[in-house]
């Protein structure tokens, strides 16, 4: 009996990765053998690139429409407001900005799923978690992984010194008004967790996995990092995606990837506040003391969690004849996805400093 929850149509294959007849158009005609499937390999291929490309546009619409919106919604509020103060302006700036997040991120993400007609329950798993203490291990753990990321973005950050090259990041100023400083956190910390979940660990992974668990965790977790623009936090991001994917995957639920998000970039909001008046010797000192509580509490965490559950950082095999690095390559070599590659390589370099 079919799920009356499925679909019909080009998506059926996702409760049945692969089955023979599903897709008529995959037929190809053989002499003297009449129509018959295509090698499977091959028809993993097809659709895995199929996958790649919407994804790809996905991306592309939110680098290409998050200016124009937000200017758009800033022309829009200053119109509304007539003459603005400083204070002022910075509000209706950052409003302008969740605006834009939202409709040039959330809005792509729904109409690819609606495309390849994922179901919205299997893109979007909003059920409650299975597992709540794991849920709450999840946090300290993440937060851990976060000081392994700085970890590497330094290493790299050492490897481009050596040819007088300095990657950076966009530089903030936490605000200090409480109006504003109360827009900023909810644009900084709350809508990120909310939106990126749905998007990374949502849309583009829960789609990837008829590929296999560890190949929808990696790839989207490779897309998460470079979308940050800039080699400072893409390693944080790549890495902290890779914890914050296997606990969504873990624990079925997008909530516990929106409560780590959250706690993440709220924390680093906050912390960012406390260490301004600080001076430089004195942030790095700040931030020495927090990684280390980060990383204690992460490996207390992990040993409790380790001791709790059997096979407790394992993933579920892939059921499908391509290996991993076929995956991938066939992932990111889609012409659309060159393209968005090519974009963010051109983002990514402005924040390079040359000596």
């Amino acid at each position: 009996m079919q799920d009356k929850r499925g679909s019909n149509g080009f998506f059926d294959l996702y409760r049945n990765p692969l089955a023979g007849n599903s897709e008529p158009r995959g037929y190809t005609y053989v002499a003297g053998y009449g129509f018959s499937p295509p090698p499977r390999a091959e028809y993993e291929r097809r659709i895995l690139r199929t996958y790649s490309s919407g994804i790809a546009l996905m991306l592309l619409c939110f680098l290409l429409l998050s200016g124009p919106v937000y200017q758009l919604l800033l022309s829009f509020g200053q119109s509304l407001f007539g003459s603005l103060s400083y204070d002022g302006y910075t509000a209706v700036s950052e409003l302008a900005n969740m605006g834009a997040y939202l409709v040039a991120l959330l809005l792509p993400a729904f109409l690819y799923c609606r495309r390849i007609r994922i179901p919205r329950y299997n893109a979007f798993p909003l059920e409650r978690s299975r597992d709540l203490r794991i849920t709450l291990a999840a946090v300290p753990i993440s937060l851990m992984a976060v000081v392994v990321g700085s970890s590497c973005a330094s290493a790299m950050g050492s490897v481009f010194a050596l040819f007088g090259i300095y990657p950076t990041s966009p530089l903030t100023v936490v605000p200090t008004a409480p109006v504003e400083f109360v827009l900023y956190f909810l644009g900084a910390a709350l809508l990120p967790a909310v939106v990126e979940e749905l998007v990374f660990r949502g849309a583009v992974m829960q789609s990837l996995r008829r590929f296999g668990d560890g190949f929808a965790l990696l790839a989207s977790s490779i897309l998460f990092g470079l979308c940050h623009g800039n080699l400072v936090q893409a390693p944080m991001a790549f890495v902290t995606g890779l914890a914050i994917g296997y606990f969504v995957l873990r624990t079925g639920s997008l909530y516990t990837g929106i409560l780590i998000h959250f706690v993440n970039n709220g924390l680093a909001v906050v912390l960012s506040a406390v260490s301004t008046g600080l001076t430089y010797q004195g942030q790095q000192i700040f931030t020495l003391l927090v990684y280390v509580l980060y990383l204690a509490s992460g490996f207390a965490a992990m040993g409790w969690l380790l001791g709790r559950y059997r096979s407790m950082f394992a993933l579920h095999p892939a059921r499908t004849v391509m290996t991993t690095p076929h995956k991938l390559a066939a992932f990111f070599t889609t012409g659309c996805m060159l393209v968005l590659l090519v974009l963010l390589a051109v983002s990514t370099s402005k924040y390079f400093l040359v000596i």
